[in-house]
């Protein structure tokens, strides 16, 4: 509880000092959450994970300290999509009172980390991108900073055998003693899927980098690295935003093809190695990995009708009571379990409604953060991910909101002399890139 306090206490002072440049906390939410893995946070604070804690002190002083600039990011909003993600909050809400329910607190705080708060920094990296010169970038740079230290951490853990971050709280998760002997590149996630997923998020943001040298050196770092993970999604989603990053990558076509043929040679270097051997057995026999999940499917289908409208009514933990062999490895079907077809339904269909609202085909730098949310929906699918705390939704609405980005700034509007004493604060009318529109605009 004293780390909470004292997290909660360095949170508000940071918000406080950062009031007006709100990206950097922004930024900084976004580490947190990506570098504290969700399976240890209860480790380090009870309830939330720290990234939710900082964003909520975020929020707060938002609220008291810039009340216009908050009205401002919450109108942009729009009416009808809040009410849609308060509606779905609040179905999930009455699992509680179900047999097999976690209890109110812990539903809470599910719903508040899961969904409501993930989609208001979403909310707010969108508008801080849109009205605040500079804001943009600062995230563009923290996910490259963040990508090229996973995958260096990532490379080490794999010449070690050991975590070296986190270790004793995977040890006693799922690895044997404190110096484990690591079978797959971890990262700060404790799981190669969740390496992979995050640099397939993050290749298709690397077409925002003006030097197509850095872009692709970069994508050879993330290419080389990712078979080191041993998880066959996350290879084949890496080298799919690849493959996009090389189409909308730049105008001189000829060199964009020899520096792909480049960065995909380096991959077939890396994969000619011990770590690219066992990733190719793995697609040559799972070790019965696709029998488990075609058993999970069929569970999934045939106990539809005591979850369609909210939670199953036994144990979650579907492995643990010896239901099924494995989880449902379907981060839908796992929330689904815990709350219910429709309102998962409706929560799927809320995320693709605001990913294709943040499409504009006329400008091309919105389409990196739209493919890279697209890659962590399809991801979602592969694995446990909501059901384990992963990053995948957190990652799905940090990605989308780069959909607003744009390198090129339009004309600054003037500004009447009573109006120059605010001018510090972001303003839509005054915005250095265009005016915020509503989320499902």
């Amino acid at each position: 509880m004293s780390t909470l306090i004292i997290w909660i206490g360095l949170g508000l002072v940071f918000s406080v000092v950062f009031v007006r440049r709100m990206h950097i906390v922004l930024a900084v939410v976004i580490a947190v959450r990506l570098l504290v893995p969700g399976v240890v946070q209860n480790e380090v604070m009870p309830g939330l994970h720290p990234s939710t804690y900082l964003f909520l002190c975020f929020v707060l002083v938002q609220a008291v300290f810039a009340p216009t600039i908050f009205g401002r990011v919450i109108r942009s909003a729009g009416v009808w999509p809040q009410a849609i993600i308060g509606g779905i909050a609040a179905v999930m809400m009455t699992d509680v009172g179900n047999p097999g329910s976690a209890g109110l607190l812990d539903t809470g705080m599910f719903v508040l980390g899961i969904v409501w708060a993930p989609y208001y920094i979403f909310v707010f990296m969108r508008y801080s991108i849109r009205s605040m010169p500079g804001a943009g970038k600062a995230f563009l740079v923290a996910f490259m900073l963040l990508a090229l230290t996973e995958a260096v951490l990532s490379q080490i853990q794999v010449a070690t055998g050991r975590p070296l971050v986190w270790e004793s709280d995977f040890s006693r998760i799922w690895l044997t003693g404190t110096v484990s002997e690591l079978g797959a590149a971890i990262g700060t996630f404790g799981h190669g899927i969740q390496v992979g997923v995050f640099f397939a998020a993050t290749m298709p943001l690397l077409a925002l980098i003006k030097s197509m040298f850095l872009r692709f050196t970069l994508a050879a770092v993330l290419l080389v690295t990712v078979p080191l993970a041993y998880g066959r999604m996350g290879l084949v989603l890496t080298v799919v935003g690849f493959v996009f990053l090389v189409i909308i990558g730049g105008q001189k076509v000829l060199r964009s093809i020899l520096l792909a043929a480049v960065v995909l040679g380096a991959l077939l270097i890396s994969i000619q190695g011990e770590a690219g051997e066992k990733l190719l057995r793995k697609f040559e026999d799972d070790n019965g990995s696709a029998a488990l999940r075609v058993a999970a499917v069929d569970w999934f289908w045939e106990h539809t009708s005591e979850f369609f409208s909210g939670g199953y009514p036994g144990s979650r933990d579907l492995k643990g009571v010896g239901t099924l062999g494995s989880s449902l490895e379907n981060g839908y079907f796992m929330m689904a379990l815990m709350f219910g077809i429709l309102a998962v339904v409706a929560f799927f269909i809320f995320m693709i409604c605001v990913l294709f609202g943040q499409i504009d085909i006329k400008e091309r730098e919105s389409w990196p953060g739209v493919a890279a949310a697209a890659l962590i929906i399809v991801s979602i699918n592969g694995y446990s991910s909501i059901g384990g705390n992963s990053i995948d939704i957190h990652l799905f609405w940090f990605v989308l909101a780069m959909a607003s980005y744009r390198s090129h700034p339009t004309p600054q509007v003037r500004e009447s002399p009573q109006r120059v004493s605010s001018s510090q604060f972001p303003t839509p009318g005054g915005s250095s890139t265009f005016p915020a529109r509503r989320v499902l605009a």
